[in-house]
């Protein structure tokens, strides 16, 4: 069960790093392919109004989920280190 919640974590930390990092940098995009800076987006120019909206409000939405994400996995730990706790108690007793 222990390692089953440590590759859980390894693995959210790991899709959570690399979701913040494709949020935050996506002007880089328009830099590597500057092909796509022709366009526009509710009148402004694409390579504007991207990388705001995902930079402001996709960080956040991904900071949201990974608190709900973290928050549901720190239960399950603090099950399992509960669990464990009393069954070193129960061993003890006996």
């Amino acid at each position: 069960m222990k390692e089953k919640l440590y590759k859980k974590e390894l693995m959210l930390t790991v899709v959570f790093v690399i979701l913040l990092m494709l949020m935050g940098h996506t002007a880089s995009i328009f830099v590597a392919f500057p092909a796509l800076k022709n366009g526009t987006m509710w009148g402004f120019p694409i390579h504007y109004i991207v990388p705001v909206l995902t930079g402001w409000f996709g960080v956040t939405i991904v900071s949201w989920l990974m608190a709900v994400y973290c928050n549901k996995l720190d239960d399950e730990l603090d099950q399992y280190t509960s669990e464990y706790n009393e069954s070193a108690a129960a061993k003890e007793e006996k």
